[in-house]
């Protein structure tokens, strides 16, 4: 069977539908080129920074590490550039959850400073104005909006045969206990500073992300059921606001598969019209 490329830009959301840990078969169907976690549209759109950051330590996982040199570098864009897959999904978690940063250089990073605070370079950074629903929210939507459209602009340019896809993932406030046999508030047993207002807060930036996105450029898109997804305790990853029910990555791979059936058949009608067969 021959494989579909794709990349994925944007979460855990995203990203773990091609892991064998939630779908065990995914590699029949898909070759992950590369993907990019953690890094918002604002971040990914500003200016590389140029600075050596040398050799990282602190207590953080080598995973985080590279995201943090990714962050800075905009790598990412150069992966599509030098290698455009047929499908890209992309997810706005991170844009939503924590925004982006300014440096004095001019290059923004994504707002994910109580982990970047634990490697040895990040005193070295001087930053600025922070863009996210926390601080201005209104100044962080426009903000978001023009890099969005620069990253339009420079998938166009670079790579105008990639098929973007937004999966509409949201957080949630709810899990299954399994030994109560009932669902508990995700908030009350965190007992963070998390309110449930806030969770549809974030609900609501992230919905406008989504549909600014969707309509604008006209992109494929899988919808969240958020009467059907739930957090799961049992969760690889820990119970978390986007930690979701097996049930949720299987109707996303299969949704997913959805898109990419329509799309080649799509492709192969023009085709046939092309040559007349």
């Amino acid at each position: 069977m021959t494989q579909t490329s794709v990349s994925v830009w944007g979460s855990c959301v995203s990203r773990d539908i091609f892991n064998r840990k939630f779908i065990g078969n995914y590699k029949e169907y898909f070759h992950v080129l590369h993907d990019q976690q953690h890094v918002s549209v604002i971040s990914l759109m500003s200016s590389p920074y140029t600075k050596d950051i040398g050799e990282l330590t602190g207590d953080v996982t080598k995973f985080y590490k590279n995201v943090f040199k990714r962050d800075l570098s905009k790598k990412y864009l150069k992966d599509l550039k030098e290698n455009p897959p047929e499908f890209l999904i992309v997810d706005f978690y991170t844009d939503t959850f924590y925004g982006s940063v300014v440096e004095e250089t001019g290059t923004f990073i994504t707002n994910k400073l109580w982990q970047y605070k634990k490697l040895n370079y990040f005193s070295e950074l001087r930053l600025g104005k922070e863009y996210s629903v926390y601080k201005n929210s209104f100044d962080f939507i426009e903000k978001w909006k023009a890099s969005f459209d620069e990253f339009m602009k420079f998938m166009k340019n670079h790579c105008p045969k990639t098929k973007i896809i937004v999966n509409k993932a949201k957080f949630v406030n709810k899990y299954w206990d399994e030994e109560e046999n009932e669902f508990f508030n995700i908030t009350k047993l965190n007992k963070d500073n998390w309110k449930e207002f806030h969770i549809d807060r974030f609900n609501i930036i992230w919905n406008l992300f989504d549909t600014y996105a969707i309509e604008k450029y006209q992109l494929n898109s899988i919808d969240f059921d958020i009467k059907k997804y739930y957090g799961d305790e049992n969760h690889e990853w820990g119970l978390f606001y986007v930690h979701y029910n097996q049930q949720y990555y299987d109707d996303l791979f299969t949704s997913l598969l959805k898109i990419v059936e329509i799309e080649n058949q799509s492709k192969l009608q023009k085709i046939i019209q092309k040559f007349g067969c």
